[in-house]
């Protein structure tokens, strides 16, 4: 059992760390806690190049490339067509009386929504999404130390030669779309390499869809438990925005990432040195009773405190404000045509196999 602040556990091989304060302060301190964790995990997929593995100043420049795609301004020019897929997608259930919201909407949503973005075709749809499943298993399995997979390797390979050839594409016959943007990008001067601008299309295509699914899953799973909370929100659509931000808080999708120290460090009473790995829990940090009030009671009207469902600081998520739009577009969706979410009796909820991502394989729900 951990008695200190920041303890280190002999079975992650890290310093584990829940408290908001000191899970911040890993977040917002890149110069010490490093976010290069995968170096030399993979011979196949080197996490050097992707932007979630760098440190500045490549970081920096990488990230300003993608950067006013996701600013709010950008994507709020996107919500009258998430709001339109998500009444379409619920058009399709309406005469169901009972649906898997996971199948149904949760994957289908955010999946339309980045492809889109990316300006990738709709028939294509289904195998990114086992591509995206696909590198999330692979970033798990480095992070416990199991080698490659073969199926990661191939999974791999394919999503970089598809997006080289759309990036070729789009090089001559450049769109409205992300890819042609970044055909077309430049750092220092130079263009991106093939290698460079195709793990970019990846880490958007893997982080567009992945963690807004389980947003979704967790919201609507989470108002099916709090029917009051769902009738407050009903009556009162005005408090959508409050409740997207009470949904991250309390029950937060990624719970947890890794960091590597860079500097001799003092965190929460703990001596670290340079090699030690951290663990930081944004789930822990987002329930501790020392920064929020009743921290596991579900309420909507909450006055939102800042949590670090996204993270903080340099590597913050940078689809944070899409994944809000598509959260507060279904809740607004559903809201205004379902009276009641009713999570089946017999149902079992199982949860996904991955151990850092909070979220559910399938969610059968009934509708009125």
């Amino acid at each position: 059992m951990l008695k200190a602040p920041v303890s280190f556990h002999p079975q992650y091989g890290a310093y584990l760390v829940f408290r908001f304060d000191e899970v911040r302060r890993v977040f917002g301190d890149p110069d010490t806690f490093s976010s290069a964790v995968y170096d030399g995990l993979s011979e196949e997929l080197a996490f050097s190049d992707q932007i979630q593995g760098m440190d500045p100043p490549r970081h920096t420049q990488l990230r300003a490339l993608a950067a006013h795609a996701f600013t709010r301004r950008s994507v709020a020019e996107l919500e009258p067509r998430i709001r339109q897929t998500a009444h379409d997608l619920l058009d399709q259930v309406k005469d169901r009386e009972e649906f898997d919201f996971v199948r149904g909407f949760a994957i289908p949503l955010p999946i339309a929504v980045i492809s889109d973005m990316l300006g990738v075709p709709k028939e294509d749809y289904d195998t990114f999404k086992e591509w995206s499943d696909l590198i999330t298993e692979m970033s798990e399995r480095l992070l416990t130390g199991l080698p490659d997979d073969p199926k990661h390797v191939e999974a791999i390979r394919e999503m970089r030669a598809y997006f080289q050839r759309l990036l070729e594409e789009r090089r001559a016959n450049p769109r409205e779309d992300l890819v042609s943007q970044l055909a077309a990008a430049e750092i220092d001067g130079r263009r991106l390499t093939p290698l460079e601008a195709s793990n970019f299309c990846l880490l958007l295509l893997v982080a567009g869809n992945e963690t807004t699914t389980n947003l979704l899953v967790n919201a609507v799973r989470t108002f099916a438990e709090h029917p009051e909370q769902w009738e407050l929100l009903r009556s009162s659509p005005d408090l959508i925005p409050k409740a997207v931000e009470e949904v991250m808080r309390y029950r937060t999708s990624v719970q947890l990432m890794y960091r590597v120290v860079k500097k001799e460090v003092e965190l929460g009473g703990a001596q670290m040195k340079p090699g030690d790995r951290v663990v930081v829990f944004m789930g822990a940090a987002n329930r501790d009773p020392a920064k929020y009030d009743r921290p596991d009671v579900f309420d909507i009207t909450r006055t939102p405190s800042p949590h670090l469902t996204f993270g903080h600081g340099i590597h913050q998520c940078l689809g944070a404000p899409l994944a809000r739009i598509e959260v507060a577009a279904a809740l607004e969706a559903m809201a205004s045509r379902i009276s009641k979410l009713q999570i089946p009796d017999e149902a079992e909820l199982v949860p996904l196999n991955n151990f850092n991502m909070l979220g559910l394989q399938k969610l059968p729900l009934v509708l009125a």
